[in-house]
């Protein structure tokens, strides 16, 4: 397949090289008799995109075709670390969010390296963690059925459930991300059936952002604005943009700027107002 990827000045040329690069070997890999050279290739690409920071990453996620193309390369290691450096997540950060022990952080480690599920629920916890159906980031070959619904909020233990109202508190006790089950969304999403799934990210050191993962898109009228900083007091901008492989859902996020890094959060909103697949923005003040 000659994958075709939208380019907008979001991408840096070594990222487009490098996206360029493996989409080439994939596509030559189905029709190629030297098959252990481009596989060599590819693994070597594959390491060089691997190693991008997360606002390369996030670049990357802009598209959403090109993004669900790299979530399909049958490679686990590769979906894990690409989404572990989305969130600009380290081993160490992965180890501490799944309960492992400083001693155990090795356990961690190996998620990346091999293609084994951690123990329950810590698959689940993984999946908030990275943000991807459970089965994405856990199995070789995954189901598709696995994408309709974030079913992995409701295993027991992997999820907070909490009311809208106390969410703004939460964020000073997450030192990470952190997935929460919210009982009654529908004081502030009036549309919003009960319950729905959203998480605390607060992994980027230009700003904190809570998403909730929504069947409708919002009107973002003055009245909805209130009610979001009713609950959100620091917020300070809302994008609602597409959520990955959950065609069904709309993922709101509620964005406000880091102490110190306020220029740096205005150039992380302009780039997903202006590149970002399938996203509206809106500024609360």
């Amino acid at each position: 397949m000659n994958t075709t990827i939208k380019y907008d000045g979001v991408y840096q040329s070594h990222i487009r090289s490098l996206v360029d690069e493996y989409f080439t070997i994939t596509d030559k890999l189905n029709n190629s008799s030297d098959l252990k050279q481009l596989q060599a290739k590819l693994k070597s690409t594959k390491r060089k995109l691997c190693r991008l920071d997360y606002v390369d990453v996030l670049a990357l996620q802009n598209s959403f075709e090109l993004w669900h193309a790299l979530m399909n390369d049958p490679d686990l290691y590769f979906r894990r670390t690409l989404c572990r450096k989305l969130f600009n997540l380290s081993e160490p950060d992965v180890a501490e969010a799944l309960g492992y022990s400083a001693t155990r952080a090795g356990a961690a480690h190996n998620l990346f390296n091999s293609s084994g599920m951690p123990h329950w629920p810590r698959p689940f916890k993984l999946s908030i963690l990275l943000n991807h159906p459970w089965q994405l980031v856990n199995k070789n070959d995954p189901e598709e059925f696995s994408y309709s619904s974030p079913a992995e909020y409701f295993d027991p233990g992997v999820a907070k459930k909490i009311h809208i109202k106390d969410l703004s508190k939460e964020r000073a006790q997450v030192k990470s991300i952190a997935g929460f089950v919210i009982l009654n969304p529908q004081e502030v999403f009036s549309l919003e059936t009960p319950p729905v799934t959203g998480r605390w990210v607060t992994t980027y050191p230009e700003m904190d952002y809570f998403e909730f993962h929504l069947h409708h898109e919002p009107v973002m009228d003055k009245a909805l604005q209130k009610r979001i900083l009713n609950v959100f007091p620091f917020a300070n901008d809302v994008i609602t943009t597409y959520v990955p492989f959950r065609s069904n859902m709309r993922s709101l996020w509620i964005m406000m700027p880091k102490a110190g890094r306020e220029q740096d959060y205005k150039g992380l909103i302009t780039e997903f107002k202006g590149f970002r697949d399938a996203t509206v923005h809106y500024q609360l003040r």
